[in-house]
């Protein structure tokens, strides 16, 4: 049996190496059967393709230059109310709050009237007074005048009476004792008419006295009167109250503040413009006239915004030493259109400004990020780049304003083109494909 084992161990081995030469035969020969079948590739050129760039055709436009700045609205004009008068507060409008509208010539606060009526109407009493110590003064001015011409008449009489006497003495038909009655009744007219005419001299001052007073009076009545006036305290336009400082029933002294108020739809903007922004709006100011503007409320990115029309009022006398702008103050012409949905347009407000400027015409508006350094552009001519140096007027946001350089009709490329190279050929993208 061992015999026979050791017989077949051989002849497998030689079975399986003779199987594995088969395999390896039959695996050459598809091999070559593959290869020799295969197809040999064609060969290709390799064409060189130009670069492909969106463009977009130079076309001239008239540009209004305007220059935009930031401010606050700020009141027009704006009243602080203050007693002018002193006493307790008796009545208050009943839109005196903070907000509220009031109408021009209504009633804001009244202080007690009282005692100003009472001393108003004592101005009153002392004027009658003053009027009837002149009106007496007049009447004893005219009894004097008649006193004055009876005195003198009665002297004239006591004088030809004691002339008759006299000669009536040297006859020897007179006695002493008539003559000396004479001579004292005749010195006693004299001397009355002596009197009157004294007191009719002094009248003159005496009336200018009564005249004084009378004036004087006059004057205090018209203090009392304007005190009186004083204790109402009015609107002198249409309104609205910002502050309120006062209740109905306080004491309240001369000078102390109530509240503020401001004129309805008068409001204004105070802006600092560059110096070097002021070329583009300086003309105006030189033929005498002051540019437009329009304001809008800032920071609106996610709300509608409405624009007002506005004006250039009037330019400070100083410039701005630490920022080195000329301040300016713009006029709101139409404040009372309301922003749709939001609110008037109110004190406080922050907003963009932009004053509108000079004109320029046949200038090129073109995105900021065309301009390539050294103010080049790059442009096709022929289906090849051509770098053109152009001169920029203005370079305003995302824009720029060019006034050189390019000629109505120039292809811009618009795209990026990384490499470029003067001259270089290019191709242009059609529809943007």
């Amino acid at each position: 049996m061992e015999k026979a084992s050791g017989i077949k161990r051989p002849a497998l081995i030689l079975f399986k190496f003779f199987r594995v030469v088969v395999i390896l035969a039959i695996a050459i020969a598809l091999a070559k059967l593959l290869i020799s079948s295969k197809k040999v590739p064609e060969k290709k050129e390799i064409v060189k393709i130009p670069p492909s760039v969106k463009v977009m055709v130079a076309t001239p436009v008239s540009k209004v230059m305007t220059v935009d700045a930031f401010g606050t609205v700020r009141p027009r004009k704006l009243v602080k109310i203050a007693a002018e008068v002193p006493g307790r507060i008796e009545y208050i409008h009943p839109l005196f709050i903070e907000g509220g509208l009031i109408h021009k010539g209504e009633l804001i606060v009244r202080i007690d009237q009282r005692s100003y009526k009472l001393n108003r109407n004592a101005g009153k009493v002392r004027i009658k007074q003053a009027k009837t110590d002149i009106v007496r003064l007049k009447q004893d001015i005219v009894n004097l005048k008649n006193d004055i011409l009876l005195s003198r008449a009665s002297a004239e009489l006591a004088k030809k009476e004691l002339k008759r006497l006299q000669a009536l003495s040297e006859s020897q038909f007179a006695s002493k004792n008539s003559l000396d009655r004479s001579e004292q009744q005749y010195l006693q007219a004299r001397i009355a008419l002596q009197n009157i005419t004294n007191r009719l001299s002094l009248t003159d001052t005496l009336m200018e006295q009564k005249n004084t007073v009378l004036a004087m009076a006059r004057i205090d009545f018209q203090k009392a009167d304007l005190a009186l006036e004083k204790t109402e305290i009015k609107s002198e336009f249409d309104g609205l109250i910002l502050d309120k400082f006062a209740e109905q029933g306080e004491y309240v002294n001369p000078g102390q503040t109530l509240g503020s108020i401001y004129q309805k739809d008068h409001l204004d903007v105070d802006v600092r413009i560059p110096l070097e922004k002021m070329k583009w709006i300086g003309s105006f100011f030189e033929n005498g006239k002051t540019p437009a503007a329009k304001v809008m409320v800032a920071n609106f990115d996610n709300m509608e915004s409405h624009v007002w029309d506005a004006k250039v009022a009037r330019v400070k006398a100083k410039i701005d030493e630490k920022t080195r702008t000329l301040p300016m103050t713009l006029e709101i012409l139409n404040p009372d259109v309301k922003v749709k949905n939001i609110f008037d347009l109110k004190p406080g407000t922050f907003v963009k400004c932009s004053i509108i400027g000079e004109i320029h015409q046949n200038i090129y508006v073109l995105p900021r990020y065309l301009l390539k350094s050294d103010n080049i552009l790059f442009t096709i001519n022929n289906s090849h780049l051509k770098m053109k140096k152009v001169s920029v007027l203005r370079k305003f946001e995302e824009e720029i304003y060019i006034n050189s350089g390019l000629a109505p009709g120039d292809q811009i490329i618009s795209s990026p083109l990384p490499g470029a190279l003067d001259g270089m050929e290019l191709t242009i993208k059609l529809n943007g494909k």
